[in-house]
Parts: C-alpha cells; structure tokens; sequence
C-alpha cells in the first residue's frame, strides 16, 4: 500500500508538473485554446500536489509572486473606472495570467535541473517543428496571402519564440548544458541559421528587431565570459560589425528604392497605337527607380487590363487597395509602361500576383527574405512623407496610433482605466484631426503607450518596478535567458502590445516564472560565468 501511494505521489508532485508544463510550452506555437487550458491545469496543481501548510506559509512570503499578482491587481483596479464594462471585462480576462501563471510556478513542488533543460530542449523542438510545419503550408498551399497569417498563432509573438528559441540553443551548448549541449555543435549552427533563415520568410520585422539588439547584448556576454584577452577584446569588432552589417543592408534596399532610372521624362513618346501619355511630376513615388506617376495611359490601361481580369481596375484587390494602385506600382516595378503595352507583358502570374495585391515584382523575386519587408517599411515611410496619408499601411497607422495615444496620456495623468480604450481613442482620433479612417482606427500598438492609457504614468511606472522587483526577489539578474527575455519582449514592445496578447503575455510570464522558481543553478549567475574549460 505505501508502495502505491509513493509511486501515486511521485507522478502527481514530480511526472504532472513536468507533463502539464510541457504541454503549455506545446502550446505556445501551436494552440490558443490549449495555451488557455493548461494554463488552468498547471495553477489546479497547487490544490493537488499537497503541502497546504507550506504553501499557505509560502503565499504569504511569496513576494515576487505578488509583485507580478499586482500587476493584474492594477487592471482590476482599473475596472473601478470602467465606463465600457464588457471591454473591461474583456482586458480582465486577458490580464488574468499575471496572477494564474506565477502562482502556478510558485507554488508547485520544485522541478529538478535536468527536467528544466528537458522542458527548454522541448520548447525548442516545438518552435521549431512549427516552423517547419508553417514552411510547408506556405510552400504548398495557396490559402496564405500574407506569409504570416500561415503561423498557427500571431506571427509576432512567434517570430519572439524563434528568437528566445536561438539563445537557447546557443546558450545551451556555451553552458554545456544537460541536454542541448551535448547536440553536435555544427548541427546547432546549421539548426539556428535555419530559425533565423525562417524570420526571413516570415518577414516579422519585429522579430528581426528583436534578435538584432537583444544579439549585440548576448555577443557582448558570449565574449566577456571567455578566458582569454583575445576573446574578450574581440567582442568590441564583433559588435561593430554585428551593428554595421544590418544597417549597410538597410542602406542598400534605402539606395535602391531611391537610385532612379529615370532623369527627365521624354514628352515626345507615344503608346504603340499613337496616344499620348501623363506625367504627374508633383508625385516622386518610385517603384525599383522608376516613377509611378510618369508614362501613364489611362485610357489604354483600363480597357486592357479589364479584358485580362475578372477584378475590374475601378475596383479593390485582395488586400483592399485599389487595383488601379496596384496594378500601376507592379507595371513600373518591372519598367514598363502603364498603357496597353504594359499591360500585354504581363505574364498570367503577374495578373494574379496583382490580384492578390502584390504592388511589386520584388516582392515575388524575394519572397523568401526579409528584404520585400524593409522595403515595404521604406515604401510606406516614403508614402506618409509625401501624402500624410497612412491608410493601409501598417508603419503609418501606428504612427497615427501613437499620436492618439500620446494626445489621451497627455489629457489623463493618471490614465483613463482599464477597458475605456474604445471611446477614448475615437475621440482621440476626431481631436488631432487624423487623416486616417474609420475602418482603420485601432487601439494603439506599443505596450508602453497602452499601459500609459490605462494606467497613466505612474501605473505605467509601477508596472515596471514590480517586474524588475520580482527578478531581484528571486536574485535572477544574472540569469543570461532571463535578460533575454526581457530585452526580446522589450524591443517587441515598441511595435506591438505583446503582454496583452493572447500568446505573448503567456510566453513572457511562462519563461520568467520558470526561471525565477525553478531556475537551474548555472543559470542564475550566468551573465558572470566564466567559461569552463
């Protein structure tokens, strides 16, 4: 009998936390749903896994559990305030994981080194087997339009699991860890290009950003914890060029987009059947350096192009421009003229890539690198520039979106409460007389700006103190991965509200909490560790 219930009582303390954790790491590339029910079931183990006196001591002890706890408490806090109670109700239930994933990984029985690098090596292989998976569906299937819709949860807060995936990994083997250390060395190299190579195809500039600063932090420690002066002076030319490398492939797609073809137009050009063409010399757009607006036939471009498409030139295409703005953007893209002519060069792929809404032969050339995306980010800065118009263009409506944002912090010190978002920004919108629609007015898309909103300054503040006042409960500073974490999810913070989406707030608080309850011991003083020989 005592038999049994040891062996009962080493699967519910010991082989279900293991399980139930690795299931919400499954999660976390692959299931909304699953990532929300086991979230449930890991906070249920509290109540199963026994020890109630310890805990009951633990909770109220627990500091660096309610310092996170306390950020939902601000958003509870906040709903005293709320005018819109199912909005409210709605942020409530997002915000819930503050409290239920912490408590969960405080107060379940400690899991032992080996186990924590078995839970990481699977979180790598997760990540990565939905990469391939995503591969495939973009490869094969016609369905995607957009690369990143082929993901099975947001690309953004996938593309932020790739990349803490890549440290892991590298970590891992700089470490010598239990279990990914031990893998051959050259397969990580090849195994990391190819988690990186994937952000590419992705085209997830947040993602890129992401690796690129939280990269020059990691170099930095990778070179500092070397033995020898050689390696350790090395790390200030790696990091030159690790900064350099980045910015001269930006300023090449920059120079490509503005070197020009075209000087002067010639006026004394014909269409083959003897029309006349328009220039509009006011508008400088250029497409691969030809201009947008010059050798224009309208007349010619209608009836051709009307005669090859069911998507009539009057109207929208897959994304919701209007063809006509495609269609002209893809037609100089490939240096040709936009008349009949143009028209007849187009292969039937062309016609259909116009259709789906692609404006430019590069980004079909280049459709598996992550330069269509900088050159689309050029492209719309270009644009709002010259036309103050940021209607669907993803950059530029942010911008309107932070302008709103900063227009409410500016009018509400102390915030405006948790789930008043709605009617605070379109009244925010109507004030600074934005050019941008209706049908694209959204919430702004920064995390510090969001909190700022609701919380204003101060809670915006708090928030911050209680997570950093958590990792010194726990003295996590110099956990390596944790900084990681924080410098990923802080750069994606800038493009996006990632801790209140539905993947990227779990992510953050299943790694921090990981880390700071259950962290193996080489971890904690990691960003001080020498290498071992």
């Amino acid at each position: 009998m005592k038999k049994w219930k040891g062996q009962i009582n080493n699967l519910i303390n010991s082989h279900l936390p293991f399980f139930a954790i690795a299931v919400l790491l499954f999660s976390l590339p692959f299931s909304e749903s699953f990532l929300s029910i086991f979230t449930g079931v890991c906070f249920f183990l509290i109540f199963i896994t026994g020890n109630f006196r310890e805990k009951i001591q633990q909770f109220r002890k627990e500091k660096a559990f309610w310092a996170l706890a306390g950020v939902f408490i601000i958003y509870l806090l906040g709903c005293l305030f709320c005018n819109d109670l199912d909005t409210g109700l709605y942020e409530l239930k997002k915000s819930i994981f503050w409290l239920l994933i912490p408590a969960a990984f405080a107060f379940i029985p400690r899991i032992n080194e080996k186990r924590i690098w078995q839970l990481l090596a699977l979180f790598v292989v997760f990540v990565t087997a939905a990469t391939l998976i995503t591969t495939f569906k973009i490869i094969f299937s016609t369905g995607y339009s957009d690369v990143r819709d082929a993901s099975y949860v947001s690309h953004i807060a996938f593309s932020l699991q790739i990349v803490f995936a890549v440290y892991i990994l590298i970590g891992s083997v700089i470490l010598k860890t239990p279990v990914l250390g031990r893998v051959n060395k050259a397969l990580i190299v090849v195994w990391c290009f190819w988690l990186i190579a994937f952000l590419g195809v992705q085209k997830s500039l947040i993602g890129w950003l992401s690796l690129y600063i939280s990269g020059i932090v990691f170099i930095f420690w990778l070179c500092s914890i070397q033995k020898s002066r050689m390696a350790k002076r090395a790390k200030w030319p790696v990091l030159v060029l690790f900064v350099l490398l980045p910015l001269a492939y930006v300023g090449y797609v920059a120079h490509n987009y503005f070197a020009t073809n075209e000087k002067e137009p010639d006026y004394s050009l014909t269409t083959e059947s003897g029309n006349r063409y328009s220039f509009d010399l006011e508008k400088k757009q250029l497409e691969n350096g030809y201009h947008v607006y010059w050798y224009l036939c309208n007349d010619e471009l209608e009836k051709a192009w009307n005669n090859v498409s069911k998507i009539k030139i009057h109207e929208r295409d897959a994304t919701g421009y209007p063809v006509y703005d495609t269609l002209i953007r893809y037609l100089t893209s490939k240096g040709l003229k936009k008349d009949s002519a143009g028209v007849a060069a187009l292969s039937p792929g062309d016609i259909k890539n116009i259709e789906a809404g692609i404006s430019n032969i590069v980004f079909v050339e280049k459709k598996y690198s992550v330069y269509p995306r900088i050159y689309q980010t050029i492209w719309e800065i270009d644009r709002y520039y010259h036309t103050g118009n940021p209607n669907n263009q993803s950059l530029s409506q942010r911008i309107e979106f932070s302008k709103a944002a900063w227009h409410i912090i500016k009018n509400n010190f102390w915030g405006i409460g948790t789930g008043n978002y709605l009617n605070a920004f379109e009244e925010a919108y109507n004030q600074i007389d934005t050019e941008l629609k209706t049908a694209f007015r959204s919430k702004v898309h920064n995390q510090y700006l969001s909190y700022m909103v609701k919380f204003g300054v101060p809670g915006f503040l708090l928030i911050l103190f209680l997570i950093f006042y958590a990792i010194k409960q726990k003295r996590q500073f110099k956990n390596v991965f944790i900084i990681m974490l924080l410098i990923i999810t802080g750069v994606s913070n800038f493009g996006d509200t990632t801790l209140e989406m539905h993947v990227g707030l779990p992510f953050f608080l299943i790694f921090l909490s990981l880390f700071l309850w259950h962290s193996p011991a080489i971890l904690s003083n990691s960003l001080g560790l020498p290498k071992k020989n």
